[in-house]
């Protein structure tokens, strides 16, 4: 019963994860222009990364129906792997873009950026998209070494102290990438929507729907991916004193 319960959770939440970025292609296939060069794909690269890799990392790590704690720890990185590799793509795109639009060789048309590479990481979603991308790498790198099973001079204890700074920086990132789909999804929404839609709409209440979609996706993500929703739960979680004794073993003996 609860691998079915772990399945439903990740089915659930890896259809809810690739819904953005395929809403993201039929929009601009019918609003922008899909070249490599092109807005639109470099949110597309981004959503797919910050929202499908990174979400289903966060998911499959805690639902995937596997006894194997390595093979999970394997296919959590693989995730957030390609995860850095869709953020670098999406990030040389639009770096791409505003230097080619600030040394005034744009031309792209209507799906050009509106400023030059100067300007733009003046903007509140630049900010927010830089702190993201921070963030993630400084998580990764630092856990690509705590973790690492093969890097034994890290003892077991130290890996046990740095697993909730682990988990924290985890939700941090998620909630920066929904923050910076929010920006971006609004400047897109600017530029890109049919003025028919903008005519029914005030620029207020279009970033407020935005804000409330990828916030909303970001928290239903962690809650229910991480099995803190639970409708019958009461009381306080316990903490699991047996799964943290077995686990420090299978650690040491991984690092024997």
């Amino acid at each position: 019963m609860k691998d079915i319960s772990q399945i439903f959770r990740l089915v659930v939440t890896t259809l809810l994860l690739i819904v953005p970025p395929i809403l993201l292609i039929v929009y601009g296939k019918k609003y922008a222009t899909l070249t490599w060069d092109s807005v639109i794909t470099h949110g597309i690269f981004m959503l797919f990364g910050f929202c499908s890799f990174l979400g289903t990392a966060v998911s499959s790590f805690k639902n995937l129906p596997i006894k194997s704690r390595m093979t999970r720890k394997l296919i959590h990185v693989l995730l957030h792997t390609c995860c850095l590799v869709f953020m670098f793509i999406g990030w040389a795109q639009i770096h791409k873009i505003t230097e080619k639009s600030h040394g005034g060789h744009g031309g792209h048309g209507d799906d050009s950026h509106d400023h030059g590479s100067e300007d733009h990481y003046l903007s509140v979603h630049s900010w927010l998209g830089v702190l993201t991308m921070t963030v993630f790498c400084l998580t990764y790198l630092f856990s690509a070494v705590l973790f690492n099973p093969y890097l034994k001079f890290i003892k077991p204890s130290i890996r046990m102290a740095a697993k909730p700074f682990h988990i924290s920086s985890g939700i941090g990132v998620t909630v920066l990438a929904a923050a910076a789909t929010t920006t971006g999804l609004y400047n897109y929404i600017e530029k890109y929507v049919p003025n028919v839609f903008k005519s029914s709409q005030t620029p207020a209440l279009r970033l407020i729907l935005s804000a409330a979609l990828f916030v909303g996706i970001a928290f239903f993500v962690l809650m229910f991916s991480l099995g803190v929703i639970h409708p019958n739960q009461t009381g306080k979680p316990k903490v699991n004193q047996t799964q943290l004794k077995e686990v420090m073993v299978n650690e040491t003996v991984v690092n024997s």
